[in-house]
């Protein structure tokens, strides 16, 4: 199987809130909001979940399967998303991006112009059940 701009992938959105903006057990709301908004509108994210580190509980990622660029182009200029990772901005002190999979080089530039870093992990073999 040919990797590409038509496959699926993975995204791991790592993001760590400000101590004084979160009480330490309960994900910030605005990630709620988010998620709950994603769902409803982007039919390409076949995956969604908000996930606490064990170890520092200011620290979550976003683990997230998209059907192919197309659903992450929708993903990352989805009204909920923007307001999102601009109330981040605000409330925590760092965030980062790793994509697994091979993504298009248009999808890279788009993903270059993010105002946070992105890691790219093109995939050299292997295959996905995902369809």
């Amino acid at each position: 199987m040919p990797f590409g701009e038509s496959t699926p992938f993975i995204l791991i959105a790592r993001c760590h809130v400000k101590q004084d903006c979160l009480a330490a057990t309960r994900p910030p709301p605005d990630a709620q909001v988010a998620d709950k908004a994603v769902k409803e509108s982007e039919p390409g994210m076949l995956h969604h979940t908000f996930d606490q580190d064990p170890t520092d509980p200011l620290a979550f990622t976003w683990s997230e399967v998209y059907k192919d660029d197309a659903s992450l182009l929708c993903h990352l200029t989805n009204p909920p998303l923007v307001k999102f990772v601009e109330q981040h901005g605000e409330m925590g002190d760092d965030f980062s991006v790793e994509i697994y999979g091979t993504i298009a080089p248009a999808t890279k530039e788009a993903c270059n112009a993010l105002p946070f870093p992105v890691k790219y992990f093109d995939t050299k073999f292997g295959y996905s059940r995902v369809a």
